[in-house]
């Protein structure tokens, strides 16, 4: 049954359609038919996403131009653009085949590969490849926050990033752009997204309604339908899309006329071009240059030019004719042999030489040098933006200053394209938890939280650990003086806070009474605590004896000279070290020496 159309639907309905049959180039087909018909879903998703950028461009006077259309407002220069981008096809489906074949080149292969393997990345701990994060200024309290984690995880398990992943992010390399429809249920819109659907780049095109083409409107998609008997293409059926109904994400690059998004691969185009050339070159150099040749210098000396040449004629003759068995003249006859005669070389000497006499000319010498060839190929490596290093798959990664800052580019390129993945994401989440109301219930906005990629590790930490390197050469360099405080030093050169210098000195505490303790352990003992315990009670029996005795008590009592060892800061034995030398604010770690337990050791 036809759905039941309002004044609401009727409104965007013909706002649409009448914008696509004014403003791009297909006036001229027939597809103005009720947008409900073609889309069943488009008011379901109408609205659900930001209208922002629509209410920008509205009140902008650089947006405002009547004659816009989805060519852009860039004046195109016929003779420039010709000689630029000649072989960029502006028909979609040709110009994304001719990428295809580029990604199919070996060496693009292989640095595509790098690309895409750096990409995706899985947490060791919570082995989740993209997580949601929320920004400081997000209100929502840690339940909220649990509950839209969970449901983020829910929802990019639909793009099945640890199967497809890699996919995906090559195929927005090599086409530039990707496109996913959005899945519900006509009676459940509450229930959000049930599920994403891969849409072919050459059937989708997104629709701008500025002059710069950059406020997206909606797409449409070119739908074929197949003649049943002739199993062809009898027309096309354009279809509309809200852009709420569509995650989209692209390359960021826009041809010169910004007609047409262009891929990463599109760097390359030149370089792809001449590899592949000089490849060709150098294989049909090496059929032609390889085979060795024999050199004839024939001594034709006193003979007449007409009788030389005769004379050179006959011996060719013979050498390029071989001896062979005839069946069917039932013996032997000479025979051609062309191989001699491309083999061969055959000149006249005349008086003054040294005779008749064959030399061997040495094939192509240089046919093993392959410097041009690897100068192109790297040359392919750094329009892809691949570290050169990783050419070879015998190098190592060594720390270097090349090798360093062509790692940490390729590394920013890296989180740039996870970027507007992600970005292309948390639209989309946001479309999910508007339709499930999650979005007006915790108050929602998208300055809250963002989608973020695992960034490349390897080389990350590699960046992270030279820079403490440095920060501990410098730290230790200043607080070798005696003139300048260790604890400014800590806080100038390794960015502590109060917090964390106050918290190094419990722990220098800690580690002292612990140090004492495996003193105590190594002079007396694992039983070092009786052992004191007992002499401390055969010191106080002493002193009661002697004073009984009615000796002077103000000397050395017995075993007062014994070495049982001296607890850090001048404590006696059985006694945690003295906090009077604690700097202000800080609370000093307690050390119980004699009981069943010691907090000397860290917690």
């Amino acid at each position: 049954m036809k759905p039941q159309n309002d004044g609401r639907r009727s409104t965007f309905g013909r706002n649409m359609m009448k914008y696509i049959a004014n403003s791009l180039p297909f006036s001229g087909l027939d597809f103005l038919k009720d947008i409900e018909t073609l889309n069943p879903k488009y008011a379901s998703f109408y609205k659900t996403g930001t209208d922002r950028e629509t209410k920008l461009t509205k009140h902008a006077i650089s947006q405002q131009n009547p004659f816009a259309t989805s060519e852009g407002g860039v004046t195109i220069d016929e003779n420039y653009h010709q000689f630029m981008y000649a072989n960029i096809d502006h028909d979609k489906g040709k110009r994304l085949r001719d990428y295809r074949i580029m990604a199919a080149f070996a060496e693009v292969n292989d640095a595509l590969t790098e690309i895409v393997n750096s990409v995706i990345v899985k947490d060791e701990e919570t082995e989740k490849i993209i997580q949601l994060n929320f920004k400081n200024e997000a209100p929502q309290e840690e339940e909220e926050k649990s509950e839209l984690r969970k449901e983020f995880q829910k929802f990019v398990n639909y793009f099945e990033l640890e199967k497809d992943g890699r996919d995906h992010f090559r195929r927005l390399l090599v086409e530039g752009e990707i496109f996913f429809e959005h899945i519900i249920h006509e009676k459940h819109k509450d229930a959000g997204i049930l599920g994403l659907v891969q849409i072919p780049t050459d059937m989708m095109d997104p629709i701008y309604n500025n002059i710069q083409n950059m406020a997206l409107k909606g797409f449409l998609l070119r739908k074929p339908v197949i003649n049943p008997k002739t199993k062809t293409v009898e027309k096309w059926e354009y279809v509309p899309f809200d852009k709420n109904q569509i995650t989209y994400c692209h390359s960021g690059v826009w041809s010169e006329d910004k007609s047409m998004r262009l891929p990463h691969i599109e760097n390359c185009r030149r370089s792809y071009r001449q590899l592949s050339l000089i490849e060709d070159s150098i294989v049909i150099y090496r059929l032609n240059r390889a085979p060795e040749r024999l050199v004839f210098n024939v001594d034709v000396t006193g003979m007449p030019a007409p009788q030389a040449e005769a004379y050179l004629k006959k011996l060719m003759h013979n050498y390029w004719s071989r001896k062979t068995y005839d069946h069917s003249q039932g013996g032997t006859v000479n025979a051609f042999n062309p191989q001699s005669m491309m083999d061969s070389f055959w000149f006249a000497k005349r008086a003054g030489s040294e005779g008749t006499k064959v030399e061997n000319l040495a094939g192509g010498q240089n046919l093993g040098e392959l410097t041009d060839l690897m100068y192109f190929v790297k040359k392919l490596y750094r329009s892809l933006g691949v570290p050169e290093n990783r050419l070879n798959p015998e190098s190592r990664n060594e720390d270097g200053a090349n090798v360093l800052r062509e790692e940490i580019k390729f590394g920013e390129f890296i989180v740039s394209l996870q970027q507007r993945m992600a970005d292309a994401i948390k639209q989309s989440f946001k479309c999910h938890l508007i339709l499930k109301g999650l979005w007006d219930q915790y108050k929602l906005s998208e300055n809250h939280f963002d989608p973020v990629f695992n960034p490349p590790s390897h080389f990350h930490a590699f960046r992270h650990q030279q820079l403490l390197d440095l920060k501990t050469n410098n730290f230790s360099t200043m607080a070798s003086s005696e003139s300048i405080s260790t604890s400014y030093m800590q806080k100038k050169h390794l960015d502590w806070t109060d917090d964390e210098v106050k918290k190094n000195w419990n722990w220098l505490r800690k580690d002292a009474a612990l140090q004492w303790e495996l003193g105590q352990i190594m002079s007396l003992g694992p039983n070092w605590k009786e052992q004191m315990e007992a002499m401390a009670a055969d010191q106080e029996a002493s002193a009661g004896s002697l004073a009984d005795s009615g000796m002077a008590t103000g000397g050395a009592a017995p075993g007062a000279g014994m070495d049982i060892g001296a607890a850090p800061g001048g404590a006696p034995p059985g006694e945690a070290p003295s906090d009077a030398a604690a700097p202000e604010g800080v609370t000093p770690a307690p050390t119980q020496v004699g009981g069943s337990e010691s907090s000397a050791l860290p917690e």
